[in-house]
């Protein structure tokens, strides 16, 4: 399948591709061990880490004609070559926990439960291949810059594509798909497509071609494409003439009404508790043999209320695996890897990162006339004194010893090491220190007025709020406890609630009626699809959404290097600006970066062709796995 990234910056409760991170080997460099051998330590792979040497271009190499003879003559096919050929059949179990998928809408859905069953579902127009670290062709079979003019592109299409229902898949769905995410209200997509602030420019030459012209020349724009999911205009067109669109693919469409061209279309969707999908019989790749992929008939993603719960169906043999075991679970995993006929592989720091962050959205929400926060909390919050003071105040790195048993690293920025090249090793620090966190709140006049032991603003406001976190990640609850303690020793009253996950991203995406927040993001290899949460008017700029202008002037700054960023072709410049938004955004702490996690991945040893990898996970080829003999 080779793996996108959708055009979103992701809230993570637990992750199937995007929160779960890998390792960036083929396993069988490094073979599981076999069933009946003692092994007390994870499968260790070399880590891979992002560069910026990636291909602007792709001209299409043609088959041989060996290769032409095994697909039927298909010229436009795509044999994926570096695999074990394998056989058809089976079934895999994957464990997850949670509540499911909140959306099955791939151009409006914001969550990473969500867009790892639909990354299943939806093909790309260029894939990312985590293995090669490259952008390589899915549904298009090239993307050529113009020799004369580098703001216009030339996309083609393999011929022969077909939707799931076997209806011809062409430029026709394409515009139509630009045209939805261009029209549609709060959809991410819409914050990246776009250069210098204007959108992309589409027309269709033919059935399988389409140009494109950018406002200006930009490195950005294959990285906006390989993101880039099409929907099918022939089934969703009545919906978007009767302005139903954002409610025909949800949670209660009927699963045959969802036509799609990735390996896998949806069977059924048991609400909470599971997800079964099936084999795309007209998906566009194959093996050497001409077989068509995906090799697995069936993909059943299961659901647990939280991450013991996970555990225990694993360890009772009711899935075949699951990812980001909690860190007090590594030991017993390890020791019964031989007895399980698993592996656990230990995949080092993937690109998601847990953040702390403080409501900054000002107003009342028009339909519950609520404020947003309150009117003395909103002041506080926009104090950036107490912003900086609560990074001082929390104690990361004794968080990570203890909840997290030394398998995560701190961070101070919204950006892991493993994105390399485009990782500001040089942002402003704030490590733990109580009395510089004291000092900062007495110079902004937030004191203990009452000697009550929680400090109060100059208005009497007291420095007391909610914020909200997901149940069921035990890992998260705990850190949540400790957060409040290490807050409450410098005078802040912060209490955490835990709530559904569905329920914490209404919060935080729709009605925006909450004090604080703690949660994961991740979904973003490359910062052109991470544009919809630096810019001030991106539906995920989390602590401050969709403004309709810059509240700040160091947003309207991060604002400027956006653009910057998506109007050179010179990725050492686009680097540069990279690197001043996050220092700009670690000096005015809207979020508290924590930190990455080593995140492990469990599974069993009868699967072939498993790789896992730094940003993915375990099913970003699934099309490629299938069950040994």
């Amino acid at each position: 399948m080779r793996s996108y990234k959708l055009l979103a910056l992701m809230l993570c409760a637990e992750s199937l591709l995007f929160g779960v991170v890998g390792c960036g080997q083929n396993p069988t460099t490094t073979p599981a061990p076999p069933s009946g051998s003692q092994s007390q330590t994870a499968t260790k792979i070399p880590p891979r880490v992002m560069s910026s040497e990636l291909s602007l271009e792709h001209t299409a190499v043609p088959l041989t004609e060996e290769q032409l003879a095994k697909v039927n003559g298909n010229k436009d096919a795509d044999i994926a070559t570096s695999i074990t050929v394998g056989k058809q059949g089976g079934t895999m179990i994957y464990g997850s926990f949670g509540e499911g998928p909140k959306d099955f809408n791939p151009i409006s859905a914001n969550d990473s439960a969500s867009n790892d069953i639909l990354a299943l579902m939806y093909a790309p127009l260029i894939s990312f291949n985590y293995e090669t670290q490259d952008y390589q062709p899915a549904l298009l079979k090239q993307w050529v810059m113009s020799p004369t003019n580098k703001c216009d592109w030339t996309l083609s299409l393999r011929e022969g594509l077909k939707w799931s229902d076997g209806e011809p898949l062409n430029a026709d769905d394409v515009m139509f798909t630009i045209n939805t995410i261009y029209n549609e209200l709060n959809n991410p997509a819409k914050d990246i497509l776009k250069v210098d602030g204007k959108p992309v420019q589409f027309t269709k030459i033919d059935d399988v071609t389409v140009s494109a012209t950018i406002a200006a020349p930009s490195a950005s724009f294959p990285m906006m494409m390989s993101s880039f999911v099409v929907i099918p205009q022939h089934t969703l067109q009545a919906s978007i003439d009767n302005k139903t669109f954002a409610q025909v693919l949800n949670t209660d469409a009927k699963p045959e009404s969802m036509i799609c061209s990735g390996p896998y279309k949806l069977k059924q969707y048991e609400n909470g508790q599971r997800v079964i999908l099936e084999r795309n019989p007209h998906y566009y790749r194959f093996d050497a043999n001409g077989t068509r992929l995906p090799y697995i008939d069936t993909i059943i993603v299961t659901y647990s209320p939280d991450q013991d719960q996970q555990l225990l169906s694993f360890k009772a043999g009711q899935t075949d695996a699951f990812a980001g075991p909690r860190a007090q679970s590594i030991p017993d995993l390890l020791d019964e890897q031989s007895k399980g006929n698993y592996t656990v592989y230990e995949c080092g720091p993937g690109e998601s990162t847990s953040v702390f962050w403080f409501n900054m959205k000002r107003g009342k929400n028009e339909k519950s006339g609520n404020p947003y926060v309150s009117e003395g909390l909103a002041a506080i919050f926009d104090n950036l004194n107490f912003r900086q003071a609560c990074m001082y105040a929390i104690d990361k790195e004794s968080i990570i010893a203890t909840e997290l048993r030394g398998l995560a690293q701190s961070a101070w920025s919204m950006v892991s090491p493993a994105l390399g090249f485009w990782y500001n090793p040089d942002v402003p620090h704030r490590d733990f220190n109580v009395e510089k966190a004291k000092q900062l709140l007495d110079e902004a006049n937030i004191t203990d007025r009452d000697g009550d032991g929680i400090r109060e603003a100059a208005d009497g406001t007291k420095v007391s709020f909610v914020f909200v976190t997901n149940k069921g990640n035990k890992s998260r609850e705990n850190i949540a406890t400790l957060i409040s303690q290490d807050l409450r020793n410098v005078g802040i009253d912060a209490k955490p609630q835990f709530i559904d996950f569905t329920s914490l991203v209404t919060k935080i995406q729709d009605t925006h009626e909450y004090d604080a927040c703690l949660l994961g993001f991740g979904g973003s290899i490359h910062p052109t699809n991470s544009m919809n949460l630096y810019l001030s008017s991106g539906r995920t700029h989390f602590w401050n959404p969709e403004q309709a202008s810059p509240a700040t002037p160091w947003e309207a700054q991060v604002d400027k290097l956006c653009s910057a960023f998506n109007t050179t072709i010179d990725t050492k410049q686009q680097q540069k600006c990279f690197f001043e938004i996050q220092s700009i955004l670690a000096e005015a702490c809207p979020y508290l970066p924590l930190f990455t996690s080593t995140v492990f991945v469990v599974a069993r040893n009868k699967f072939e062709n498993l790789k896992p990898t730094p940003f993915s996970g375990l099913l970003w080829n699934i099309d490629e796995v299938f069950l040994k003999d």
